[in-house]
């Protein structure tokens, strides 16, 4: 993407962010909105590697490869959600967990139809992953590209997934762009969010 869409994009943004990051707030009086989805990471350069949940947002991509990856899992949507919105939102500086990010913000946010029935790997993940770009699952872009420097809270729209009960996302350094680095702390007010209507 051109700079000059990058700074437009941005700019978008930050006017539709808002001055504090909202956890909940009923628009038509039952939207919510969850945080702290359980992560996982996966290592395309070490395919079997698993390990137990972590709460951090980290992703790399080094010469070209992705080198480090997650998997998001929002759980506890209701049944007949209509309509769910994938975000992100930081707090003010003083109030914010690590948020780094070196060099390509850009974010690729895969929507999966569900994880794997053993340990999540990045082996286990590929044909899951494939399935969901063959179906045609949401394919997302967030882009945390120089927020680390924003001193304000903001909140971030990434856009619209299919609803389900629980909600899978592949997520790394989108690739058609530079290498880079993510690294986003993640409590109540700081990460992932998915606004369930």
């Amino acid at each position: 993407m051109p700079s000059i869409q990058k700074i437009a994009v941005v700019t978008c943004l930050a006017l539709m962010s808002t001055a504090k990051p909202t956890r909940s707030f009923p628009r038509d009086g039952d939207a919510v909105i969850l945080v702290e989805p359980t992560m996982y990471q996966i290592f395309p350069l070490a395919p079997s590697q698993s390990g137990p949940a972590v709460s951090q947002l980290e992703v790399q991509r080094t010469d070209d490869v992705s080198t480090l990856e997650n998997i998001a899992v929002f759980s506890g949507i209701p049944a007949g959600a209509k309509s769910c919105l994938l975000g992100w939102t930081q707090a003010a500086a003083a109030e914010r967990t690590e948020f780094t990010v070196s060099g390509n913000g850009l974010l690729a946010s895969q929507q999966l139809p569900r994880l794997p029935g053993g340990d999540v790997s990045w082996e286990s993940i590929v044909p899951i992953a494939e399935e969901a770009v063959a179906g045609g699952w949401p394919l997302l872009h967030p882009d945390t590209t120089s927020w680390p420097q924003v001193e304000t809270a903001a909140g971030h729209i990434a856009g619209f997934v299919d609803c389900a009960e629980t909600i899978y996302l592949k997520i790394q350094i989108d690739d058609r762009d530079t290498d880079g680095s993510v690294y986003l702390g993640q409590d109540a007010k700081n990460g992932l969010t998915l606004e369930v209507q």
